[in-house]
């Protein structure tokens, strides 16, 4: 079972002759496509030759938005390993950190990149093969790696015969790297059965087709740009990579191509509201639009849905531990939820998910508790964590009379049934929030103001929704015996953490209140007059 095999190759003998990629740079046909990535495959194929284990290793890509990425996830695929993606706009210090858990030995770099810092960070050598035509200054740079080009491929006799398949199958697709509690990414493998369990199980609910031409909006290193992807190319239709610049307000993109099936991060219907373009009728191209990542406010589902007048709407939810979607969610304008969000639906067919509070299923409406899910697309458990797989993945038996257990992911997520049965995100439970779709450990971004300088002594980072924009802001409370600059701060978050992720305020005080038993007062911190004790 591959998911390059199963989706893109499938497409690409179906439907040769349709656009698969649209970028900036240039576009493909699935036969020119499927040309390249067998032969960047070959050569991929080699490389992990070399180091003569029963399994191959996962795959490193670094870049942005340029078709190498594409054309190089898809080859990591086709050359039976995982893919890594480490996202340029991070940090060079967590890419570095994720090379490093991972283990990965190959390191693929899209056309225009520099990854100097990463590789001077990087604390095993390196084969780094370039995916654009000419050889690159950085390549003099940081002696302990090797380096070539990706057109160098098929250089020898053994290389011309060399066969993908006597590559045996990596179990994982793709690992992917989310906030971590400790100050490190923690990672997470899906496996190609988790990947294409979700492909075919979702394919009924988009009904995608090969003449459709789909958006790709999200970072390759969020779980939700699978979803762009793949169930894009698992039916011949066309994807087109919204340039970075159009991101925070794609409306003029999805006109100018017209495309038919969109799908983002909820917050950005906010950004789009804000200059005023949630009018009727403006986009009738679309089909399909789908929101995932965060809470979608009700209001602007349905301003888009006037929008986007001939496009049904979706929700999905799922953390990235449960594989991309699994639950949906159907917005009727004629019959809008009463809640202020958007419901996330119910459970695809075969996936389950049930509320739990005190040990205890909770069926009754309007009563809050964590939700759970069971089924197929449950990863293994966390990238070489054993200790967090078992906080976080648990066996009920919830059938008394049956001596058998369903293992279970316990999301942190509040929520509730609503009148109609349908489940509703409430909040998170613990101590991580979302920020555009993104789920961050609040503790990964104090660890690392702390290490700011030594005059710092506390740190509480809290997430805080703006009443007037309804958007959720970054707020880290600091306790310093010396007068901080958030601008300072503020750069230097940058080059530890996502941008994300960086505190939207610094909050910087000599003292930060406690409550009667002397730990931080977390209330009082979330209360206006502490947010305005410190104005910036």
């Amino acid at each position: 079972m591959n998911l390059y095999q199963e989706t893109f190759l499938t497409s690409a003998t179906a439907y040769p002759k349709n656009v698969a990629l649209w970028t900036e740079q240039r576009s493909f046909t699935y036969q020119a496509l499927v040309e390249i990535v067998q032969l960047w495959a070959r050569k991929i194929a080699v490389q992990s030759q070399q180091y003569s284990l029963q399994e191959p290793l996962p795959i490193a890509i670094y870049g942005g938005r340029q078709w190498q990425m594409y054309a190089g996830i898809l080859s990591i695929l086709a050359a039976k390993s995982a893919y890594v993606p480490l996202n340029n706009k991070q940090p060079a210090s967590r890419n570095a950190s994720i090379l490093q858990q991972v283990g990965s030995q190959l390191l693929l770099v899209a056309a225009n990149e520099d990854p100097s810092e990463l590789l001077c960070l990087s604390q095993s050598s390196l084969t780094v093969i370039y995916l654009g035509e000419d050889k690159p200054n950085w390549f003099k740079h940081n002696p302990q790696h090797s380096y070539c080009l990706i057109n160098q491929v098929v250089k020898s006799e053994a290389d011309k015969k060399q066969s993908l398949a006597v590559h045996q199958q990596a179990n994982q697709a793709y690992i992917l790297f989310t906030s971590g509690s400790t100050g490190i990414p923690k990672g997470i493998a899906v496996s190609q059965q988790n990947i294409i369990s979700h492909i075919h199980r979702l394919d009924s609910q988009l009904n995608i087709n090969s003449s459709d031409k789909v958006s790709q909006f999200f970072e390759l290193s969020f779980d939700l740009s699978v979803h762009d992807l793949f169930s894009c190319w698992a039916k011949g239709a066309a994807l087109f990579v919204i340039p970075d610049h159009q991101l925070i307000c794609p409306m003029q993109f999805i006109k100018q191509h017209q495309l038919t099936v969109f799908s983002a991060v909820a917050s950005v219907l906010s950004f789009i509201d804000k200059f005023g373009l949630l009018t009727t009728k403006q986009l009738p191209s679309l089909k399909l639009s789908c929101f995932g990542g965060e809470k979608l406010l009700t209001k602007q589902a349905l301003q888009w849905q006037a929008c986007a007048n001939n496009s049904r709407v979706l929700t999905f939810m799922a953390p990235t531990e449960c594989t991309i979607t699994a639950l949906i969610y159907q917005i009727n304008s004629k019959q809008p939820p009463h809640s202020n969000s958007v419901p996330i639906g119910n459970p695809l067919s075969g996936l389950t998910a049930i509320l739990v509070r005190d040990e205890q299923v909770i069926t009754t409406t309007n009563t809050l508790a964590e939700l759970y899910l069971a089924g197929d697309q449950l990863v293994d458990g966390y990238w070489q964590d054993e200790e967090k797989t078992a906080q976080t993945f648990v066996h009920l038996n919830l059938r008394k009379d049956k001596d058998e257990s369903t293992r279970y992911y316990k999301t942190g997520d509040l929520a509730y049934y609503d009148e109609n049965n349908n489940l509703v995100f409430h909040a998170r439970n613990d101590h991580q929030f979302k920020v555009s779709g993104h789920r961050i450990e609040a503790t990964d971004i104090e660890t690392n103001i702390l290490h700011f300088n030594d005059c710092i002594t506390w740190c509480t980072v809290k997430a805080i929704a703006d009443k007037q924009s309804e958007q959720t802001h970054i707020h880290a409370f600091i306790e310093s015996e010396q007068d901080i600059e958030p601008h300072q701060l503020q750069q230097y978050c940058l080059t530890k953490l996502p941008r994300y992720m960086v505190p939207d305020h610094f909050h910087c005080q000599r003292y930060l209140p406690r409550n009667a038993s002397g730990k931080v007062d977390i209330k009082l911190l979330n209360a206006n007059q502490a947010i305005a004790a410190k104005p910036e």
